[in-house]
């Protein structure tokens, strides 16, 4: 018989505080409640299958990948702050954990599966609510929803808020207040306790030929380039094998220029055409142009999209780390012909494949801040579908005293984005005889060899 381990410390309701989850300890702690309703003869859950749990494609927004070592420090965290308890098996030597969040938040069944969800899911609608929760709670009505959301949002420390109904969208959503960058999304217009409070100053909207880039190109280096940690490594791997002699490597939407200092890395020696249509982006760019003399000496800049842009006779790799949905469908076309005609029989165009794969909406969220001085950047997005493969992406880039969280500044930009699964790159490439392999966050296109079907 299986005998929980009582927590180091005692905690009254209330006491713990709640507000300041990491998105590891949010991930985990409500799939251990999801768990115990769903699953309850596989709960309390082992390390690996609570690593399954988060991990799982269904039911999940964002879908994640952690490892084992980020889950333990998570529940580690939890255990420390008396959410999670440590179970012991005589008969089973496998460490196994559960939650006690109802005990140390006060919460009922109806409370407990609400939460969770908003946990598991993000914003919610109260519809949605009553549909995703019903294996936890059946619940039996939206208006018997309603009241359970209104509780919590009304507690003396609320654990829920109500966002206000954004444009193109038909009801409210709520979301949970257990992590900052849940509790932090944008509400101007908010009627529920701990609404954000309005951007003192008003937003400046980018205008112009060049909105998308105007507004990002200031705030890129310091808030959107968390991707190159693996997709730079990745370039380091897959252009191992490149001959610099078969000719330059194209980066396409060279961006402020990132890139450039992995293909460097990896291939000694080669040139690269850095294509980027962005003026504002092309500041950045030449910047650290500026700084590199072996930047300099092999970059070539090319200041067009990519339909008009000159291209080299021959290049002996590509790649795009984040552009690939901001081509046209010709744009796509030269593209693909280019990698067909123009490179060797299994020279390497590395691109990089962003969610989602098809239009949804995605309510605004804060993806990244960094402290400068005495300011606060921070770097917001949110989606909504144009069609059935396209959507338009909005950005919002805000300077916050840090002290007295007043805004000092804010940009947007919203710009349209063709949503592309690796399924439909695959059938797109095949119709130009050319192959696809997948890679982490990316894929990799050939021409194959003669001896290649």
């Amino acid at each position: 018989m299986a005998t929980a381990e009582n927590a180091a410390h005692d905690l009254t309701p209330h006491e713990v505080t709640v507000h300041d989850l990491t998105a590891h300890e949010v991930r985990v702690l409500g799939c251990l409640i999801e768990k115990e309703a769903t699953t309850p003869d596989a709960y309390p859950l082992t390390l690996n299958s609570l690593r399954n749990a988060c991990n799982q494609s269904t039911s999940r927004d964002p879908v994640v990948s952690y490892a084992e070592p980020e889950i333990e420090q998570a529940l580690a965290s939890l255990r420390s702050r008396g959410l999670t308890r440590t179970v012991h098996s005589t008969s089973n030597r496998a460490i196994k954990y559960r939650h006690v969040v109802p005990d140390v938040l006060m919460l009922d069944p109806a409370e407990t599966a609400v939460l969770s969800v908003l946990m598991l899911r993000g914003a919610q609608t109260v519809g949605e609510l009553k549909g995703r929760s019903e294996r936890q709670h059946r619940f039996e009505s939206i208006d018997e929803v309603a009241g359970v959301l209104t509780a919590l949002a009304e507690r003396g420390d609320p654990l829920v808020r109500r966002l206000a109904r954004q444009p193109g969208q038909k009801d409210a959503r709520w979301v949970h207040l257990l992590s900052p960058a849940d509790a932090d999304v944008i509400d101007c217009g908010g009627t529920g306790a701990g609404t954000v409070r309005e951007a003192a100053v008003a937003p400046v909207a980018s205008t112009g030929p060049d909105p998308y880039g105007q507004a990002t190109a200031e705030f890129y280096d310091l808030l959107a380039t968390d991707m190159w940690g693996g997709f730079g490594l990745q370039l380091l791997d897959l252009l191992a094998g490149v001959d610099p002699d078969d000719g330059p490597i194209v980066d396409v939407g060279s961006g402020t220029g990132i890139g450039l200092l992995y293909v460097l890395a990896a291939v000694p020696g080669v040139k690269v055409w850095a294509i980027e249509p962005s003026k504002s982006m092309r500041v950045g760019l030449h910047a650290r142009l500026a700084d590199s003399d072996e930047l300099r000496r092999a970059t070539t800049v090319i200041p067009s999209r990519f339909g008009e842009a000159e291209l080299p006779r021959r290049a002996s790799a590509l790649f795009i780390s984040a552009a690939l949905g901001h081509l046209s469908d010709a744009e796509r076309t030269r593209l693909w012909t280019y990698i067909a005609e123009s490179m060797p029989a299994g020279a390497p165009a590395v691109i990089g494949v962003l969610p989602p794969d098809r239009p949804l909406d995605v309510p605004l969220v804060k993806y990244h801040e960094r402290d400068v001085g005495e300011h606060v950047y921070e770097g917001w997005q949110s989606g909504t579908p144009i069609d059935d493969r396209s959507m338009a992406w909005t950005l919002i880039y805000r300077v916050v005293d840090r002290d007295s969280r007043r805004v000092v500044a804010e940009y947007t930009a919203t710009a349209p984005w063709r949503c592309d699964g690796i399924d439909d790159l695959r059938a797109d490439v095949a119709r130009f005889g050319l192959t696809l392999t997948e890679h982490d966050d990316c894929v990799v296109i050939r021409r194959p060899g003669p001896t290649e079907g």
